[in-house]
């Protein structure tokens, strides 16, 4: 039953929630299966033997787990550029050493938020927490065994300690993973703190195996399939949008999984076809190698043929299984079993030149292995060739773009213009130019300079540091908001210095802040923790100052309210910035929303695929953009202020925008402007705020 589970586990992988719920039922499969053969070799032998426990370890884990990073790695290095095949072999030497997890955690990786680059290698997180995990929990049961051998004590005081133990470690880590859910649930989605419960909830199934071998016969099957319903229920329930994951949501598969363990101790329950056939239980046997595999293929075919299309999807589920069959046969099972007489027979006989019999079995697995891997690569060839994309032509470059009810139309200054022409010149290019800053260096650069990003931390800016242009001048601005608004204060300070002395410009904006009156979810739990307070104080600088302009920037991407589920609309963004902006508005002349670029492709994925032409990495206005805009735009007109159109800015006809412009990267990411486009469009910028009839 345990090794079935692990097949429906592995499925779930493949789903698009399915990666939230996958990696809970391993967990709990995991914690009950190695417990259960701590603790037999604790009965047979007395105690825990550290030696055989973590030789065993290495030679179920290291192996397969070794070869897949070495050819996710040379596979990165064919289909990405040096930059990002670089960064996989970073990823690929912290998932050798069982520290990936903390990695993906100190980068602020996110699995809720759309847009970050995605490793090929980020699945080994799970496996860096699991054996972080079992560095510690054998010592555990050998101390356990030393006092019950010291107190001479039966196996069932053994188990019963043990289980007392794990209790009290499953307690402790679901409470601080609810706690730290509910500050950071990015980085309890990675802790191994955090995580741990879910693996010990399958240790105490290990250490009530007796118990649970006395469930009567009539009861196993009604445990097994509520234990797959909670799973499924799971994967409705449990989504990119649901605040509490992992905690407490994640109880749903972690319970569902531990009754369908529970219904099959001491015996398989009846009627339960659905996971126990020749075929679940083959594709259980396979899952580990199934597990590796997976995701680097998805991500670099995804990569290379786009990552759709029915060739796609044959050439992942072909090439995966294909892989997984073959790591499993060939690479999994020989190293585990093996031991040095049977390599030396091995030798001899290569020496000698004398055959060795092969298994039917064997034979069989390299013959599906190889026709899986010859059918995934006829799914590569039949996909469209991406580097084959054609640039916009000029009909689809010059259509204009409806921009939202009543805006200003597009800046027609002559620095516009100048812009615009090279905007449609950048669309139309067939091959990347040498561009200055080089893409990678802007891509793993900075948001901002070191002293703008200085201002945008959790505590208060220094007034004189964070303050540009003039002491007299007679126009005072402040800028709030996010890293948007932290990456505009560039052009924004250029265009005070450069103002003859008639503006000067204070930031108030901190890096992942929303400026509105709700608090929104941010990965980082420091500044989540710091954005309250960095917004009252922002309201009270300005009420002191009482400035001629505030310049409100934000994202326009995807936002959960703390606390609460699901997605803010447009509408109740709009809302919840109307009842922060009155907190000061009374001491504003002006408040003006200037609206961020165009969020579509993230150009570290784009370019960092070596297939990719320029056309591939053109960004188009998302809906969503149009559905902010609007709401802001609205809510300037309510307030009296101004909504500043940022497409012309970054597009052409407001629709299509490039990712770069002459020689210059627009973007670093899928949201952020690259410092150096940002003193580019400087003079732009200073138009359109002219035709918003800013002074």
């Amino acid at each position: 039953m345990v090794a079935v589970l692990t097949v429906f586990a592995c499925h779930l992988w493949h789903w698009p929630r399915g990666g939230f719920v996958g990696v809970d039922v391993f967990f709990v499969i995991s914690g009950f299966l190695i417990t259960g053969n701590l603790l037999r070799s604790a009965e047979a032998n007395g105690t825990v033997s550290f030696r055989t426990f973590y030789w065993n370890r290495i030679r179920r884990i290291v192996p397969a787990a070794t070869v897949v990073l070495v050819l996710t790695w040379l596979a990165a290095v064919w289909a990405f550029q040096p930059f990002r095949a670089h960064q996989v072999g970073v990823d690929a030497v912290f998932a050798f050493i069982f520290l990936s997890n903390w990695r993906f955690a100190f980068q602020g990786t996110d699995y809720f938020v759309a847009g970050a680059t995605v490793s090929p290698i980020q699945h080994y997180w799970s496996l860096s927490i699991e054996e972080q995990f079992y560095f510690v929990w054998p010592a555990l049961i050998f101390l356990i065994s030393v006092f019950v051998l010291r107190k001479a004590w039966t196996h069932s005081h053994r188990m019963r300690i043990a289980g007392y133990v794990m209790a009290g470690i499953v307690a402790a880590s679901l409470a601080w993973a609810l706690y730290e859910t509910a500050h950071s649930a990015t980085w309890a989605y990675f802790n191994t703190f955090a995580r741990v419960w879910e693996l010990g909830g399958g240790a105490l199934l290990a250490c009530a195996v007796g118990a649970l071998a006395r469930i009567p016969a009539a009861v196993r099957p009604w445990l097994s399939w509520a234990g797959l319903t909670l799973i499924a229920a799971s994967l409705v329930l449990i989504s990119e949008s649901s605040a509490g994951f992992p905690a407490p949501w994640a109880l749903l598969p972690v319970c569902g999984a531990a009754l369908v363990i529970a219904a099959g101790v001491g015996g398989e329950p009846r009627y339960q076809h659905f996971l126990r056939n020749p075929v679940a239980t083959y594709i259980g046997d396979i899952s580990y190698s199934l597990y590796l595999v997976h995701w680097p293929i998805i991500v670099i075919l995804a990569a290379v043929m786009g990552g759709a299309g029915a060739p796609y999807s044959v050439a992942v589920v072909a090439a995966s299984f294909g892989m997984a069959i073959a790591s499993y046969h060939f690479v999994e099972n020989p190293l585990r079993r093996a031991d040095w007489a049977k390599a030396k027979g091995a030798y001899r006989d290569l020496v000698k030149r004398r055959k060795r019999a092969v298994k039917p079995s064997t034979k069989a697995a390299g013959v599906g292995a190889l026709a899986l891997l010859t059918l995934g690569l006829v799914g590569f060839v039949l996909q469209p060739v991406e580097s084959e994309v054609a640039p916009p032509s000029v009909e689809e470059v010059t259509a204009a773009e409806p921009g939202p009810a009543g805006s200003a139309a597009p800046t027609t200054g002559p620095e516009a213009k100048t812009l615009h022409g090279e905007i449609v010149a950048a669309l139309q290019a067939r091959q990347w130019p040498n561009l200055n800053p080089s893409m990678e260096s802007v891509i793993q650069g900075p948001l901002v300079s070191p002293d703008i990003g200085a201002c945008g931390q959790p505590f208060n800016p220094d007034m004189t540091a964070c303050t540009w242009g003039s002491g007299t001048a007679p126009v005072r601005a402040v800028i709030i908001g996010d890293s948007i608004a932290l990456t505009y204060i560039g052009p924004l300070r250029q265009i005070a210095e450069n103002s003859n002395g008639q503006l000067q410009l204070h930031t108030e904006a901190m890096f992942g802040c929303q400026f509105v009156d709700d608090l929104i979810v941010n990965s980082d739990e420091r500044l989540q923790d710091g954005c309250p307070a960095r917004k009252q104080h922002a309201a009270d600088v300005i009420n002191t100052m009482k400035p001629d302009i505030v310049f409100v920037a934000n994202s326009y991407g995807e936002k959960s309210v703390s606390g609460r589920d699901g997605q803010m609309s447009a509408g109740e963004w709009a809302d919840s910035m109307k009842r922060y902006v009155d907190s000061f508005r009374g001491s504003v002349g002006k408040v003006v929303f200037l609206s961020p670029p165009p969020m579509d492709v993230n150009i570290s994925e784009c370019f960092g695929t070596q297939s990719n032409p320029p056309a591939k990495c053109i960004s188009r206005v998302t809906s969503r953009w149009r559905e902010m805009a609007e709401a802001e735009r609205g809510l300037a007109q309510t307030l009296g202020g101004a909504w500043v159109d940022s497409r012309p800015w970054f597009c052409s006809a407001g629709k299509l925008c490039p990712s770069f412009v002459g020689t210059l990267p627009t973007k670093r990411d899928a949201a952020h402007m690259s410092p150096q486009y940002g003193q580019r469009i400087a003079p732009v910028i200073a138009e359109s705020l002219k035709q918003a009839g800013l002074p």
